[in-house]
């Protein structure tokens, strides 16, 4: 009932051509109106780029000159105690290889500077 009513009024007209030229028409509309809003916004974001840049630029003129800080004196880190130090990373190990921790020996640790 639905359908003979529609079909009656033109919405659904599938007599030969329109309907090929209908979906071409909603395509090409569809993709054009897809392209405008991205070069839209590719536009508006270079806009704002550019009037940041010009507003930054000011900003920065009108800063007082950049004075170095005194160097302050870093007490020194306390020594981890190295009993405990050995037992986490042997801990961690044993973890990773899949073994006992009392299968694992550590002969020597050296600390590495970043």
């Amino acid at each position: 009932m639905l359908y003979a009513e529609a079909a009656n009024t033109g919405v659904l007209s599938f007599q030969s051509g329109t309907y090929t030229t209908d979906t071409l028409l909603t395509f090409v509309l569809g993709l054009g109106i897809v392209f405008v809003g991205l070069v839209s916004l590719v536009a508006i974001v270079k806009c704002m780029g550019w009037i940041m840049g010009k507003t930054q630029r000011k900003s920065v003129a009108m800063e007082p000159p950049h004075v170095p800080a005194m160097p302050q004196q870093h007490a020194a880190a306390p020594e981890p105690n190295h009993g405990e130090l050995v037992a986490a990373v042997s801990a961690a190990l044993a973890t990773v290889m899949g073994k006992q921790v009392n299968g694992i020996r550590i002969l020597s640790m050296k600390k590495v500077d970043d």
